[in-house]
């Protein structure tokens, strides 16, 4: 029976809506400052809080995954108008 703070592997879980899969990919984007400006405000915009899935193709297992955005981060880098590393996160799944 679990109990609070005892072991782990007495912990409930429910597995209501199966389990969850994140894809992070991280890489470096170059351009006119304008077109990694809309680069940007494109990726903002679909997270606007009334996201679609997404299809994402894996280029190791070359499998189409739904997805949806789950984080987005990017830098422009000081020494380099023309680079912007960036940083973004997928969760598998599909919105009802």
């Amino acid at each position: 029976m679990p109990m609070p703070l005892s072991d782990s592997d007495k912990a409930l879980l429910l597995d209501i809506f199966g389990t969850t899969r994140t894809i992070t990919i991280s890489g470096f984007k170059t351009g006119a400052v304008a077109d990694l400006r809309t680069f940007v405000t494109d990726i903002e915009g679909i997270m606007d809080g009334s996201q679609a899935s997404s299809d994402f193709v894996s280029s190791w297992t070359n499998v189409t995954k739904k997805v949806l955005i789950k984080e987005f981060s990017h830098d422009k880098l000081a020494a380099d108008e023309t680079k912007l590393s960036y940083t973004l996160t997928l969760i598998e799944g599909t919105v009802i």
